[in-house]
């Protein structure tokens, strides 16, 4: 068969699948309309709803393959194999069958997956719903954790690279100030304090940036830990379909790391006092503890939130009295209550306004009784 028959042939397929999927799309729409949508399950509903966007797909792709050159006969055959299939989901949908919902959706998938393959970044993609529709709970969170690593990793670095330049650049600085010091004459008398001062303040920020950094890690680490050991608790019938595990597992380690830092910076401020850091009786300058200390507490706290939970509380405890917080909560019970009494007196005065409206209208209908009567008085004189 020359290549002019070939393409000739894929372009009457072609044509062929289009003129199905309308016929099909009519076929649906006159079912739909004998049956009463009240009487279809909602699953069911919503599966012929994405069967019906899957055939607009299909046909959008039909579309660009026959606008391009030149056309493959296997191409043109998997798709007429792929519309059958489709078919054959619908066939069972329309028929309301429940118990075939299953195969319609796992021929549905398969067409997508198809479909995806053929566009941009479709390999991911298909990847990504694969694992969401597929993978074990537990398998999703470990998923989402390798996900989290190498942009973790990229933060740390990017983090650590700032440390180490803005400390060359001060100790630069102090290099330049120190010579400009021994330019001037020793009868001057002249001492430059920013000379003394630096030296400390370099160590000062390189201390506590890597204390940080140690902080922060091990919140991370903490929560990791903490995802791996809890795996088991992550039953597959509470999160099938679901992307939520992914989520977890790559925002947990961000959680940790905010915890990890926190915990530093209320350690330091003082806020909480019973939480002290540790000092070497041995060495008063050695730090070591320091880094021992906040690697334990931020480990911790990114592997427990409950601890977490219970330092942020104190910290607010400490921040807002527990005085403003229960005169705010008495405030707000006034302000509920008032609510309650300015609600139960508009409907007082509503009812007010109705006695006032019926003892008008009584006072209308006396007046009329008073004008009858003075006609019938006035009758009865003429008489």
């Amino acid at each position: 068969m020359s290549h002019k028959d070939i393409q000739e042939q894929c372009q009457s397929i072609l044509k062929d699948l289009q003129q199905e999927i309308y016929q099909l799309l009519e076929e649906i729409q006159n079912k739909l309309q004998q049956v009463e949508l009240q009487n279809l399950k909602e699953n069911i509903q919503e599966e012929i709803a994405s069967q019906i966007s899957l055939l607009q797909r299909f046909g959008e792709y039909i579309l660009k393959v026959q606008n391009s050159k030149p056309k493959s006969i296997a191409e043109c055959i998997t798709l007429q194999s792929k519309l059958k299939s489709a078919k054959v989901a619908l066939y069972f949908l329309l028929m309301m069958k429940q118990e075939k919902i299953v195969l319609a959706k796992n021929i549905r998938h398969d067409i997508e997956y198809f479909i995806n393959s053929k566009t941009f970044l479709g390999l991911i993609k298909n990847f990504f719903k694969q694992a969401v529709r597929e993978w074990s709970a537990p398998t999703k969170i470990l998923l989402g954790l390798a996900m989290a690593m190498p942009i973790y990793s990229i933060v740390i670095g990017v983090f650590m690279i700032t440390v180490a330049v803005t400390t060359l650049t001060q100790i630069d600085s102090l290099t330049e100030a120190l010579k400009n010091s021994n330019t001037v004459p020793k009868s001057s008398n002249v001492i430059d304090e920013k000379a003394k001062v630096k030296p400390s303040q370099i160590q000062l920020f390189f201390e506590r940036s890597t204390l940080v950094m140690v902080a922060g890690f091990a919140g991370t680490f903490g929560s990791i830990i903490s995802i791996l050991i809890r795996l088991k608790k992550y039953q597959d019938s509470d999160y099938k379909g679901s992307a939520a595990p992914i989520l977890v597992g790559f925002a947990k380690p961000l959680i940790g790391t905010a915890f990890g830092i926190l915990v530093f910076t209320i350690i330091n401020s003082n806020i909480i006092s019973t939480i002290q850091v540790p000092k070497s009786s041995e060495e008063p300058r050695n730090t070591d503890i320091k880094y021992y200390f906040f690697f334990s507490i931020a480990f911790v706290v990114g592997f427990s939130e409950r601890l977490a939970d219970d330092i942020i509380q104190r910290a607010e405890g400490v921040v807002i009295p527990s005085e403003t917080v229960t005169k705010l909560e008495e405030a707000g019970e006034d302000f509920q209550n008032s609510a309650q009494e300015i609600q139960g007196a508009g409907k007082d005065f509503q009812h007010s306004a109705k006695d006032i409206q019926e003892a008008g209208e009584n006072f209308q209908n006396s007046a009329k009784d008073i004008q009858e009567a003075a006609e019938d008085l006035k009758h009865s004189a003429t008489n």
